[in-house]
């Protein structure tokens, strides 16, 4: 069959979860012939960096490197329509103008979450630019990532009357417990990676360790990503005395795995999720997991992970001291996480869309 795809997340977003979840699935529809599928070129300048790094895909696809987002949509944005016979367009996000190509093929559309719809506040600048809502009643089959979110999505747009089924993200070889560290991380620590702003809750993470600093003096509290410490996470922080225990950097994709595979708990303590890569990439590099109790974030954990509800400080500081205080529970948390971490595979990802697409072409 033959599926179209487009660049609007790989113009926009460098690194991310979007781009990430649409990288895989096309890299194993190129690979794996098994799954049918012969993809359209894109022919466009894109920043995002997954796909520019694999070159097998990059001269598949034919795309090219833009100077920067800006250049990379206005392309997209200005260029014709497509309007070639496809059986399947399968947008990667909800900007107006998708809506208007390949008008005669199978519309199918992915639903990551619902955060701007239950969380306006949140809404992030791209939210004010796409029309999700038209992109949804307009499918002729919807994929969600999580059931959280396909309940999400139902409970907001109950009069929706397309086929709504499930496809788990996956997680990447590299993410195993034999990965090994880095020289440049802390040790004994205790990890948390990417955003940690609005609905991602680091501040909580951040209440939670001032709690138990002092029982756990030997502990360092590494976050991986989001940015350096904002003035309101420093003056958590500075009353304690616990800046200099609180380390945060940047890593290149290649070093995140040891990161996960040297810590001695992975914290996710966000509001809401989509669905939460970061918590698979941790089981799978066998980190005991500590999740907030919410969303799609039980889908994700199962019985591996310990879980507190979301923005509940004081248990979260006390999960933390269990865990960190009992060896043989890190130990069988790490265990149960690599074994709950195989559950979700990203042939098992591009499979499940592949089913959809059958679905909808009345194959399934």
């Amino acid at each position: 069959m033959r599926v179209a795809l487009d660049e609007q997340i790989f113009a926009v977003q460098p690194y991310g979860g979007i781009s990430r979840l649409f990288y895989e699935m096309a890299s194993a529809f190129v690979r794996d012939s098994a799954l049918g599928v012969e993809l359209e070129r894109l022919d466009a300048p894109v920043v995002n960096e997954y796909l520019l790094a694999d070159e097998e895909l990059t001269a598949r696809l034919g795309v090219r490197r833009a100077s920067g987002p800006y250049r990379a949509l206005g392309h997209y944005v200005a260029r014709r329509r497509r309007t070639a016979p496809a059986d399947v367009v399968h947008n990667t996000f909800y900007m107006p103008r998708g809506l208007g190509e390949h008008p005669s093929s199978q519309r199918v559309v992915t639903v990551y979450d619902m955060i701007p719809e239950l969380l306006p506040k949140t809404r992030r600048r791209l939210d004010f630019l796409t029309e999700k809502h038209r992109y949804v009643r307009s499918a002729d089959h919807i994929i969600c990532i999580s059931e959280s979110t396909r309940r999400d999505l139902l409970r907001v747009y109950p009069d929706i009357h397309a086929p709504v089924t499930i496809a788990y993200p996956g997680v990447g070889p590299a993410f195993r417990p034999d990965s090994g560290s880095s020289r440049t991380q802390p040790e004994p620590y205790i990890l948390h990676v990417g955003n940690r702003s609005s609905y991602k809750d680091g501040a909580t993470l951040l209440r939670a360790f001032v709690q138990i600093a002092n029982r756990m003096p030997d502990y360092t509290l590494y976050l991986v990503g989001g940015g350096p410490l904002t003035k309101a996470e420093r003056e958590i922080l500075a009353p304690r005395g616990l800046l200099s225990r609180v380390r945060q950097e940047s890593l290149p994709d290649s070093d995140v795995p040891a990161a996960y595979a040297a810590a001695a708990v992975t914290v996710f303590p966000s509001r809401y999720e989509g669905f939460g890569l970061p918590g698979v990439e941790a089981m799978a590099s066998g980190s005991p997991l500590v999740l907030a109790d919410t969303s799609s974030l039980p889908e994700v954990g199962g019985s591996a992970a310990r879980y507190f509800p979301p923005g509940d400080e004081r248990t979260l500081a006390a999960v933390l001291v269990e865990v960190l205080g009992d060896a043989d529970a890190q130990r069988e948390m790490g265990e149960a996480g690599v074994a709950q971490a195989r559950r979700f595979s990203w042939s098992g990802y591009a499979a499940a869309n592949v089913e959809a697409y059958r679905a909808v072409l009345g194959e399934g």
